[in-house]
């Protein structure tokens, strides 16, 4: 079931960032690699199984097939084929089988083979022209405070987001395990072995909203635009794969200024939110006595 799309999104950044964002009304939405985190799939990523590998594993299932107690179910040729193998009882033991099944299979993969790759194209062309944009759902986020904002000496800046708005259709994150792949070996088997229907472009979008358990405290949300690539690939280096994209005045809706933000940069962001932002709440985060909680005071500008 999808996640309820939320009327508001907070972007968490050190001072000089969410200095930068409020004067240029530009967010920068970067391309998977540019987040360096090493289980982020990105354009050069490949998958974990090799043309070897998945032969190996189709021959290992199929001669488990053969071998197994009850009848294999399905309708394919492949199974056909096995089910009639066993009523002739043609091999009486898995080393007998391996010749066969390898010449029968060897073709199987060949022709899968040529999807894959297709598929690794298209997985590349994906990765280069996705762009993301990152945002926690709460103001009151401590890990989003710690990490992204500077050690609470940043700011957190609230936007709108839905439709008329510059983030249209925020995506939750999802923390669990196992890691994203591009494509498992299992899905590839459930194809080779039970012409399963699988399309690995249909789920492209879903390995960048999936990470691991223990990051659940981000309560990550993330935007998604892709950029038009020109023939040939992109230009430029890769470090420069990333877009500044508008968003209109009107969608900051408020201003949080962490609890150890300094005065001098406090101030400066007060002027700076009065002359452009003059609709946007601004607040101070406060630390909650005895708890390991902040709250949020109102700060009057005249």
């Amino acid at each position: 079931m999808a996640a309820h799309s939320p009327e508001y999104l907070v972007k968490f950044a050190p001072i000089d960032i969410g200095k930068l964002i409020l004067e240029s009304r530009t967010l920068r939405w970067s391309a998977p690699h540019l987040f360096n985190d090493p289980f982020e799939l990105t354009h050069e990523s490949q998958l974990n199984f090799d043309p070897q590998i998945l032969l190996q594993a189709a021959i290992k299932m199929a001669t488990a097939m053969i071998f197994a107690k009850d009848d294999p179910r399905g309708n394919t040729p492949l199974v056909n084929a096995i089910r009639r193998w066993r009523d002739e009882e043609r091999f009486a033991s898995p080393e007998e089988a391996y010749d066969v099944l390898k010449e029968l299979l060897s073709q199987v993969v060949d022709q899968r083979l040529h999807t894959i790759e297709h598929m690794m194209t298209e997985w590349r062309k994906y990765a280069r022209s996705l762009r993301i944009c990152s945002f926690s759902g709460k103001p009151n986020n401590l890990a989003s405070w710690q990490q992204y904002a500077d050690q609470h000496q940043g700011i957190a800046i609230r936007f709108q987001a839905g439709e008329y708005t510059s983030l249209p259709h925020p995506e939750k994150v999802l923390y669990k395990g196992p890691r994203p792949e591009i494509s498992t070996l299992r899905s590839e088997m459930s194809v080779i072995m039970a012409s399963a229907h699988y399309v690995a472009q249909d789920h492209f979008e879903e390995k960048f909203t999936h990470k691991a358990q223990h990051r659940s405290h981000e309560e990550e949300w993330r935007c998604f635009h892709r950029v038009k690539e020109e023939p040939g690939g992109p230009i430029g280096p890769d470090s420069e794969w990333y877009s500044d994209m508008s968003f209109e005045r009107s969608e900051v809706s408020a201003i949080y200024l962490g609890a150890n933000t300094p005065a001098n940069s406090k101030r400066e962001l007060i002027e700076l939110i009065k002359e452009h932002y003059d609709q946007a709440k601004i607040f101070q985060c406060k630390v909650v006595p005895g708890k390991f909680e902040i709250d949020f005071e109102k700060v009057s500008i005249k």
